[in-house]
């Protein structure tokens, strides 16, 4: 831990890192063991202001997508990184660029960061997009078909399209002799 996040070494424990565990523990309803996976994935949390960063990031995040403290605790255990992203400049960005590129609802939206928290993190204009326009272009998909495909499999976007996407559709559409319209 102390290797990823040697800052944690110049806090002081009873200014800094257990108010900081504290709050978070509090405000997330984490159990012990819950808290220190979560530190252990991303340590740097410690580090961060519960007041005055890491607080305001949750509430927003809990209300743009309209989350209960439970479903916001199950995300955060899913991707603790997201502690640290900085809503307006980084998650909320991103989340409108995929919700108006795939034309979502609130709802659908909700449910693509509840299964597939780590979408938070993703660069759209980098990843995402690309991804997204590969597959619809390859699998020549209406954009209502490709909205609903990443709705109930959001993982999709996290794939590389050159390097896993298409050689497996490939592979399958060539070992089960399938037309382009039965690969659809």
């Amino acid at each position: 831990m102390i290797l990823r996040s040697p800052q944690i070494i110049s806090f002081s424990y009873d200014d800094n890192i257990k108010p900081t565990l504290d709050a978070m523990q509090n405000y997330l309803k984490l159990s012990e063991d819950e808290l220190r996976k979560m530190i252990l994935t991303q340590p740097s949390i410690i580090g961060s202001s519960f007041d005055n960063h890491t607080k305001p990031t949750l509430d927003a995040v809990k209300n743009y997508l309209n989350l209960s403290t439970d479903e916001l605790r199950k995300m955060i255990l899913r991707q603790p990184p997201i502690i640290g992203y900085n809503f307006d400049k980084n998650i909320k960005p991103t989340l409108c660029k995929v919700r108006d590129h795939l034309k979502l609802s609130e709802d659908e939206l909700r449910k693509i960061v509840l299964r597939f928290p780590a979408i938070i993190g993703c660069s759209f204009d980098d990843n995402t997009k690309p991804t997204l326009d590969a597959v619809q272009n390859y699998l020549e998909l209406s954009d209502d078909e490709l909205r609903k495909m990443i709705v109930s499999t959001p993982q999709i976007i996290s794939f590389s399209y050159d390097d896993n996407i298409k050689p497996t559709l490939d592979a399958m559409q060539n070992y089960l002799k399938l037309s382009d319209d039965e690969l659809r």
